[in-house]
Parts: C-alpha cells; structure tokens; sequence
C-alpha cells in the first residue's frame, strides 16, 4: 500500500436504487481505514505497543515476538506469531553489511499487504479468476541507516536532541529541555556513543549564548573524553550544570566550536568535524504549560508531514566478523524508544505516583513516554540504642568503640545521626550550644557501605565516672537515592568479545562500577561451553561453538554482564 494520503474524507451516500460498483466498496473501505489510521496517528502515536522482543536463537539466527505496532501512517502492523529468521536471509542484510561499518545493524518493521485466494469473475469479458481476499501483512528488513533526531517519541515534546558529530564509529550528541525559565538551573547532556573496538578520545568548546555554567558563570563548556579513562561500555553520559540568564522569551544556545575539536582512536589522531546548534526557550510561563501548548501549537499537516516515511526500529544487533562471516554479539531492543504508551499503562504510572508518591523502580523504566514529575521523598528509617562500656576512672582523650552495629537498609550509602543521652533528655549535635549542658565526651559513626554496618566511637574529654554511655543512633536512607544507586550499577566484562581455540584457556576480567561489594559469580551457557574458575579463569570445551559466559553480582544477583565466546579450531 504506497498511498499514504488518508483525507479529506468522503463516504458513500446510499439511497433506493442507487448502483454499487466495485469502486464505490473500495471506496468504503478506504474511508473507514483512513479515519482509524488518522487516530491511530495522532491520538496514539508511531511505536511498538506490545511485544515484538528480538531476541538471539544462535550466532546467526533472531527470533521476533509476536506483538502489535503502529507505523507513520497509523496503519497496525500484527505479527501474530513468533517468527524466526536468519540475518543473512532478511532483506538489506547485504546492503547493511556492506555499508562501511559492520559494528552492527538495524532490524525493522513495514507494513505490506498482498492478495490471497481466488474467486471466479462472472462477467463475460472478464471471464477467469481474481484475488478473493488482502492480506495485511509485515515485512522484516535490516538496515544500517540512522534516524534523525526527529524521530518521533514522547520525550522530544519536553527535550531536544541535536546529533552534532556522526561518522558512524563515534555519535556525539546534546540533549538539553524545550524550556526553561529565567535564572534557572538545568542539567546539559552531552551522550557520546562509540561502535569503535578502539578507544575513542576527543575534546571541544561549546559556546553560550543566554546561558552560563551554573559552577563558574562561564559562557563556554569545555568538553573532554577519554574512554581508556573509564569502563568501555559503548555508551556515556556527561551532564554539565547549566543556568539561563534573567532573560524571557529569547532563545539559549549551545553552539560547538569546530575549530576546538579533536578526535583520536588509541591515541591517534583522526579527522571529523562538529555541525548543529541546540536551543532552549528561556519562558516565564509554567514550564509544563509551555510544552503542552507547544505540543498542540503545528497544523495537523505539519505534524504528518514530519513523521511521514520514518522507519520503525526494532532493534539494534550488534555484530562480531568471525571466520568471514558476521554473528551476532548483543541485542537492545527498540534502540530509539519507539514505544506506544497505551491508557492502562499511564493510569497505571498515574496512580503509582499517588500510592506511593514516586516512580518505583519498575515504572521509572517508562520515562521516554513523559517527563519526570517529582513527587514527595520516599525515606527508610530504623533506629536504636547502643552501650558502650567505659572503664571507670577513665581519664581524658581515650577513645572506646561500641561492637558492629548492622543497621538494616542494606549495603551502600546511609546517613547516621548519633544523639548523647542525657539525664534531661537527648541531645543531637555540638551539645556546648545549650549552655546548660556538658557532655565530658565525643561520639563519631563510622560506616561500612559494603557490610550494611556501623560502629560507634566515643573520645572522653575528661575523666569519667560512670560505667556505660548510651547513645542513640538513627539510619536514614533515601528511597529514590537506593533506587538510583542500584540503576547505576553495572559489571563490564573484558574483553567485551572473545574467539578461542578448543581447549584455550583465556583470562576474563569482571570489572564492577558503582557497587561497594565487587564480589562476581562466574558461569557458562549451556553447562557444556567450558569451565571457568572463580578467579575468571576460561577454559574453552571441546567442542566448537558460540557459548555465553555470564558475571553475577553476589550480592546484586539483578546486576550482571554476560559475553559471547567463539570457540573455532
């Protein structure tokens, strides 16, 4: 179906007598299908609304869910049953691979429709037979064309994404709000993708016009990345504190220098030039009523007009060359956020927020389909009191500690507030403020984030009289920091990939970010792909094959890195 023109629209008028002629049914069916696609496109929006997982069966074969999806033109493309195909029999496989970059591809999804059965045609002069029925299919391609940066999704109604350096190895691109308002504080997203086994490295100016650093009020970002500097995962983040100037209803930008810019892989310097400008709309209106009415502000034709064409990604398969061929390494499904959110699941976020007051872990996955709203802090509390015995007499300066105290919010960060208990009460803080009152000693907690533990010191500073002091002490933890903290752990298996010979062995190091207990459990997929110790140790099978070979946090057991091993003679 190559018409995509779905108005005006017009409909049959039926009256007593009136001849129906085969354009007047398909003119019937073309109303009703237009106006639901119409919907489809404006109310609902342009993604996958369920199912459609790509996942890997073996090194060269992927699996595609069943699932539903809208395209750009609001038609529903239905996958009604698991489909499996080899990359190498999926169509632009060729023409991806042969691209200049085979680092990875796109799988995506098209809608098609083709003729089925046959019915016989009565009329004399057109005796025979016809198609019976249409079919409304899919067709499954890969590619290796990137979108552009308009590719429609929910967060681009509150953020713009600028791609201001391609050459398809290294992706640089400046993530920054729609709006803002005047003398306010906003964080500035620079996101560097690399599909290099190398180590990129490159550094910049970006100039500011009606914008500052919050840091240092300075009207130039200076922009440096060195990925040997940090855990290669392919993707990273620098997010720099910006400030608009008190202005209103003028425009900040970011604007690159290309002439600052420079670029090497493994210390070698290589060319590339910056282009593109990011703005942001410095308002004095409510920031949420800026961009609904931004969103409703364009013609229903401008609207179509942009999105018409776009592709829908499914997936991004990353590939590794292997013996002349190309097998499949990693699989990250709908890479650009092409997702439909549907009404159960926003009244679901909807009413998450009012039970509990914030995004849970489990919702927060959600936040290409809207903004993040903050809601009321969410805060874990637990409490006692400690003894710890003195010696009687005990003169100035000694210092005595209580036992391992496990205060019961789990491993990492935690704040412990130490109170001295008097006869008058409890005093928190310095308590030389209440004149009143002396304490002849100092109590201090020293934390273990890797052992969910404290222990409490105390330092005389007189003589002391008595046996014992009790001190109370409170934990407090932040739910949304707990969640965070957890979102930002990751394990990096190096190397990222690996091809041995039956029976090698290789060592495999499991590098752990963000995590205060670095403790990995290390196996292998199918039990049969080989052996590796505790200390990362591999050891390939016998046989030949492609084996997976996974570190588990001990601790995290959620947190975990997985990569595949070519084993080959």
């Amino acid at each position: 179906m190559k018409n995509t023109q779905l108005y005006p629209f017009e409909r049959n008028k039926y009256f007593y007598g009136k001849l129906l002629s085969v354009e007047d049914f398909n003119f019937e069916q073309k109303y009703l299908n237009d106006k639901r696609r119409l919907v489809n496109r404006l109310v609902h929006g342009i993604g996958v609304v369920c199912g459609l997982n790509v996942v890997r069966i073996d090194d060269l074969t992927i699996s595609v869910e069943s699932g539903l999806a809208f395209d750009s033109t609001g038609r529903e493309i239905v996958v009604d049953m698991p489909v499996t195909k080899k990359l190498s029999m999926l169509n632009g496989y060729d023409a991806a691979l042969s691209s200049g970059s085979n680092a990875y591809v796109y799988l995506c999804l098209e809608y098609s429709e083709g003729e089925k059965g046959n019915a016989h045609n009565i009329v004399p002069d057109s005796a025979g037979t016809n198609a019976d029925r249409i079919i409304e299919g899919y067709n499954l391609y890969l590619t290796s064309n990137e979108p552009e940066d308009n590719i429609a999704r929910a967060d681009l109604l509150y953020e713009e994404a600028v791609t201001v350096f391609w050459n398809g190895t290294v992706r640089i691109r400046h993530i920054m709000p729609r709006f803002i308002n005047p003398d306010t504080s906003f964080p500035f997203r620079v996101e560097i993708e690399t599909y290099s086994k190398q180590f990129a490295a490159l550094s910049y100016d970006i100039q500011l016009v009606c914008l500052n650093s919050a840091a240092d009020g300075s009207s130039v970002i200076k922009v440096n990345f060195d990925e040997t500097l940090v855990d290669k995962t392919g993707k990273y983040s620098l997010t720099y504190d910006l400030k608009a100037t008190n202005v209103s209803n003028t425009e900040g930008t970011a604007t690159p220098d290309p002439l600052t810019f420079r670029l090497a892989y493994d210390k070698s310097p290589a060319e590339g030039t910056l282009s593109g400008k990011s703005s942001v709309n410095i308002t004095d209106k409510n920031i949420y009523d800026a961009f609904v009415e931004n969103s409703y502000d364009h013609s229903m034709d401008t609207e179509l007009r942009n999105t018409v064409g776009q592709r829908l990604y499914l997936a991004r398969i990353g590939l590794v060359n292997s013996v002349g061929s190309s097998i499949i390494d990693e699989i990250i499904n709908v890479p650009f956020g092409q997702y439909v959110a549907n009404n159960t699941l926003l009244s679901a976020i909807g009413k998450n927020r009012a039970a509990y007051g914030t995004e849970s872990a489990a919702s927060s996955s959600s936040s290409h389909f809207e903004p993040q709203i903050s809601g009321a802090r969410n805060t874990e509390i637990t409490s006692g009191v400690c003894r710890i015995n003195l010696n009687a007499g005990s003169l100035k300066n000694k210092v005595f500690y209580s036992d391992e105290i496990f205060h019961g919010l789990g491993l990492g960060s935690v704040t412990i507030v130490l109170g001295a208990m008097t006869d008058s009460g409890t005093i928190y803080g310095n308590p030389s403020v209440f004149r009143d009152e002396e304490a002849p000693y100092e109590v201090a907690a020293k934390l273990d984030p890797s052992k969910g533990s404290f222990i409490i010191g105390i330092l005389t500073k007189s003589t002391m009289l008595q046996d014992y002091i009790d001190v109370k002490w409170t934990a407090l933890r932040d739910v949304d920091e707990k969640v965070t903290e957890k979102s930002n752990m990751k394990i990096t298996i190096k190397p990222n990939s690996l091809i041995i010979k039956p029976r090698e062995t290789k060592y495999l190091e499991a590098v752990c970010s963000n995590m205060t207990n670095k403790t990995v459990r290390w196996s292998v997929s199918p039990v049969t792909g080989g052996e590796i110790d505790p200390n990362g140790m591999y050891t390939a099978p016998n046989t030949e094959g492609v084996y997976e070979v996974v570190a588990q946090s001990a601790v995290y057991p959620e947190v975990k890195a997985s990569i595949m091993v070519v084993v080959r003679g």
